[in-house]
């Protein structure tokens, strides 16, 4: 059945802006999937995934995904805009599938794109016992040009130990930091200050998800966070809409 639907086009690559909270610059976008029925019935990820990585079909959809992100920005390219970089969610699955690195620069070769240009979104859990032998996949992918960026920090497995040990470009705090800052639970203005501090001094970048509120946005630039994402900036959009409303009208405003 999602074979099928994935022969039909049915999963849709949606966008959600990356916002430099330094400048309020576009730094990026999340691509995210959306599957969306020929009938026009919208699926979310959260109805889906859980199954596919499950019976194994999330190493077809990853893949498709990652095209789908290689064809965007060879289409950004050739338009003559500048692409901004795009992060991608990488199922543990399809991580250690044998073959990984070829096929990811098989298709950068394909659409000629430079890895640079592709964060790969990656799950603490994936790693929360293999730090070395991770590390050693994660030298490779930086190797090739790949960012790194350690997704959902804080929702469960965090280790101090673990992120001090990981080879990472990038580290995203869940919403659920802002959510617990917001009710003053315990030390959470403190914790989140140490970790960006931490990620500043590891030269990590830090992303805060889950921006909703200006109250939001001015307690993230406080804590020195770089990057937010949410939906006080956007919700994810399709890629053309994204391309029309965000890519562009961000091109208008640099050389306005």
């Amino acid at each position: 059945h999602a074979m099928e639907a994935m022969n039909k086009n049915e999963f849709s690559l949606f966008l959600q802006p990356k916002i430099c909270l330094q400048d309020g610059s576009l730094s990026g976008a999340e691509a995210l999937v959306r599957w969306i029925q020929l009938d026009g019935n919208i699926i979310y990820p959260n109805s889906f995934i859980p199954l596919f990585e499950a019976n194994g079909f999330c190493t077809h959809l990853d893949m498709y995904m990652f095209e789908r992100v290689c064809k965007q920005l060879r289409a950004w390219i050739d338009a003559g805009y500048d692409p901004i970089p795009i992060s991608i969610n990488q199922s543990k699955r399809t991580f250690y599938e044998k073959d990984y690195e070829g096929r990811l620069c098989e298709c950068l070769d394909k659409y000629q794109i430079p890895a640079s240009l592709i964060t790969l979104e990656i799950l603490e859990s994936f790693v929360f016992e293999k730090v070395d032998e991770m590390n050693l996949r994660l030298d490779k992918l930086r190797e090739i040009g790949f960012h790194i960026s350690l997704d959902d920090f804080g929702t469960g497995y965090s280790s101090l130990n673990t992120f001090g040990r990981l080879k990472i470009d990038e580290l995203k705090m869940d919403r659920g930091f802002l959510l617990e800052a917001k009710e003053n639970i315990g030390h959470t203005r403190l914790i989140l200050e140490e970790i960006v501090e931490l990620s500043k001094k590891l030269q990590i970048s830090t992303v805060i998800e889950g921006v909703e509120t200006s109250e939001q946005e001015q307690f993230v630039k406080e804590i020195g966070c770089d990057i937010a994402q949410g939906y006080l900036y956007s919700k994810p959009v399709d890629a053309e809409y994204f391309t029309e409303h965000i890519l562009l009208q961000e091109k208008q405003e640099k050389h306005g």
